[in-house]
């Protein structure tokens, strides 16, 4: 999970990039800049977003199977957790038992 966050804050990053980009790009071809050269860094700003975005949609995708397997181990331990109280149980009535034979 700690990589889903790093790569939204990439991603939140690269998109700021690429909007500034966007802007100065606008700005400069309406005064008659060197929009070729923004065009260039818009254009590796997209490619870095489009890479950023793949790996946020993978760690989510670990993030959710994660989740699942981390359900599956609660509702295991659940189980166990039901089983040992029921094992306890038994214990204490077959030592209550024992106590009592003995003390007749």
């Amino acid at each position: 999970m700690a990589d889903d966050a790093g790569a939204k804050a990439r991603l939140e990053a690269a998109v700021r990039r690429l909007e500034t980009a966007l802007g100065r790009a606008a700005e400069q071809s309406g005064a008659g800049g060197k929009g070729s050269t923004d065009a260039g860094e818009v254009d590796g700003l997209r490619r870095e977003l489009e890479a950023l975005d793949s790996d946020l949609t993978a760690a989510r995708a670990d993030r959710d199977r994660l989740a699942g397997e981390l359900t599956q181990a609660k509702a295991g331990g659940a189980t166990l957790q039901a089983a040992m109280d029921a094992v306890s149980s038994r214990l204490d009535g077959a030592i209550n038992s024992v106590h009592a034979l003995l003390d007749e």
